[in-house]
Formats: C-alpha cells, sequence, structure tokens
C-alpha cells in the first residue's frame, strides 16, 4: 500500500461516520510529505491530536475512532463541539509516532485530555491563542497549525507566531483561499436568510474568519515579517461543496446509533464501512491530487522570518 493509501485508510478508521472529513485531513497530510519538522515543535490547536497523530505515522486499532466518546449529540445542530466532551476512551496504538511534539496548545481542556491518550505530546497546555503565546522569544523550531483561521486578529497571531519561532525556523500553516467561502453549498442559501441553511451550516461560514486570496495571503505575511518557502494550493471547488454537505446532517444520528452496540459489532460495521468506501476515497484522491495547484480552495504554506 503506498502512502497516499495508508494516509487515507488510516483517517477513514478515525473518521469513518464522516468520510469527507477522513478524506480533506488526507489531503491536508500530502501537501507536508516533504516538510521535515525540526525539534523543539509546536502544534497551535491541536485539538484532540488525531491529526498530528496521523501525520507523525501513528496508527489506532480498528475498535477506536473518534467518535466513541461522544454521549450527547443534541446540540450538533445548533453548533456545538459535539468532540468537546469528558469522556475518555483509550485507544489502543499500533504503531507509534515516529517523533514526538514537543507542546500542543488548545482551548478545549477536554479535547486535551483526549490528545494526551496519543501520547505524542510531551507536554499539553490549555490556551485561547486570541491571547498572546504564553512562550519565550525564539522557543521553537517548527510552529504547525491547521487552526490560524478561526482565530480574530490572525495578524497578532503571526506575529507572536514569529517571535517564538527561531531566526531558522519555519511556520507551517493551513488557511482557506476566498474560494472556500464561495464554494461552500449552504452560502447562497445563507445570503438569502433561509433558517434550515443556517442549521446545516452550524456556524462553519460565520466561524471561519480569514478566507483570502494568495495575493492578499501574501500581504499578510509580509506586513507579519514573514515571508513564503513553499506553498501548495489544493482542494477543488468540487471537494469543497462536497464536504461542506458530506454525512453532516445523518453523522450525529448515526454517531448515537453506533454508541448503542456492542463494540464487536459496532467494530465489525465499521470495517465494513471503511473496506467499501476506501477505493470510492482513493480513486477521487488522485484526481485532487493532479489538481494541486490550480486555483483551488485551500493554501498550505511555509513561511520563515524575513532576514
Amino acid at each position: 500500500m503506498d502512502y497516499s493509501s495508508k494516509i487515507l485508510q488510516n483517517f477513514l478508521n478515525l473518521y469513518w461516520v464522516r468520510p469527507e472529513t477522513a478524506f480533506w485531513r488526507t489531503l491536508d497530510v500530502l501537501q507536508m510529505k516533504s516538510i521535515k519538522f525540526k525539534k523543539p515543535i509546536i502544534d497551535i490547536g491541536c485539538g484532540d491530536g488525531s491529526f498530528s497523530f496521523t501525520n507523525f505515522g501513528g496508527k489506532v486499532n480498528s475498535a477506536f475512532d473518534v467518535y466513541r466518546s461522544i454521549k450527547n449529540t443534541s446540540g450538533f445542530f445548533k453548533g456545538v463541539d459535539i468532540h468537546n466532551q469528558n469522556l475518555q476512551i483509550k485507544p489502543k496504538i499500533i504503531h507509534k509516532t515516529k517523533m514526538k511534539i514537543d507542546v500542543g496548545l488548545d482551548w478545549k481542556m477536554n479535547l486535551l485530555k483526549k490528545a494526551n491518550e496519543l501520547k505524542l505530546y510531551e507536554k499539553l497546555i490549555q490556551h485561547d491563542s486570541n491571547n498572546p503565546l504564553p512562550f519565550e522569544n525564539e522557543e521553537f523550531e517548527t510552529i504547525f497549525s491547521n487552526a490560524f483561521y478561526w482565530i480574530n486578529d490572525i495578524e497578532s497571531l503571526l506575529k507572536e507566531a514569529k517571535r517564538i519561532c527561531t531566526e531558522s525556523g519555519k511556520i507551517i500553516i493551513f488557511v482557506p483561499d476566498q474560494k472556500f467561502k464561495d464554494s461552500l453549498i449552504y452560502n447562497q442559501f445563507l445570503k438569502g436568510g433561509y433558517t434550515w441553511a443556517k442549521i446545516l451550516d452550524r456556524g462553519i461560514y460565520k466561524n471561519t474568519k480569514h478566507c483570502y486570496t494568495l495575493s492578499k495571503w501574501k500581504t499578510i505575511f509580509s506586513k507579519a515579517g514573514l515571508k513564503i518557502e513553499h506553498h501548495s494550493n489544493y482542494a477543488t471547488e468540487k471537494l469543497t461543496k462536497i464536504w461542506s454537505i458530506g454525512m453532516r446532517p445523518y453523522s450525529p444520528f448515526i454517531i448515537e446509533m453506533a454508541n448503542t452496540l456492542k463494540l464487536s459489532e459496532r467494530t465489525k460495521i465499521k470495517k465494513r464501512v471503511v473496506s467499501e468506501i476506501f477505493p470510492i476515497l482513493r480513486s477521487y484522491l488522485d484526481f485532487e491530487l493532479n489538481s494541486v495547484g490550480k486555483n483551488n480552495c485551500f493554501h498550505m504554506f511555509v513561511l520563515t522570518k524575513k532576514q
């Protein structure tokens, strides 16, 4: 099995109820295939750690996934993060990560507790990154985040990232293009004031606060004293439209139903889902990989300090 297939399969094992999420996260990881992470490393907005765990080569057993610790999905259509629940299900780690991350940072303690079970982070810190980062100057060689675009003042956070980055260090971030917001399937209906669209969107359009063209991102980075060392533009408009609906409307009900089953029966059904869905997504993955750099909806940047 090639590298792309392994990453997709590992994410499907974690996100089998939301295969569109597994697919998107696979694309994220593949943009970083040639990027070297040098220690010390910080993961800003690490969440439950599942993304970086998979990126660094970790794998859990087939009985574990991110949905097993969800007891209640009742707030889903009001925009509640149903993963932010204080129920810990310990995974059985099949493959350890090839290296550890020095610091994981997130503002949700329940997610940090879940991240701790993956044995990826040396230290986990609860912190809202809308505030100054609690670290010394030039403390990290690699700063990684796929959560910058949720922050209120992204320019301030970029300056903070620059401050804690060594002179030779790198800042690796994922951010959306304006095309991302324009391609969200509910966008046109939200502008029309349709209540059903607001319910199904779950605040994604509103909370994705920074979606800019490549030209504007370059200007923002330059003002923060940063320059682009590497750039990848990926995720087509077609994929964004698929992702924006996906299994989202059905997922809370599937999660609750799955979690009422005996673990052996749940795992059996899940394995079948992964087995059936994998070849479909793997085939489409080739299309998306061949479309990288063609005026797409998301960006991955590797940034360094201006000299």
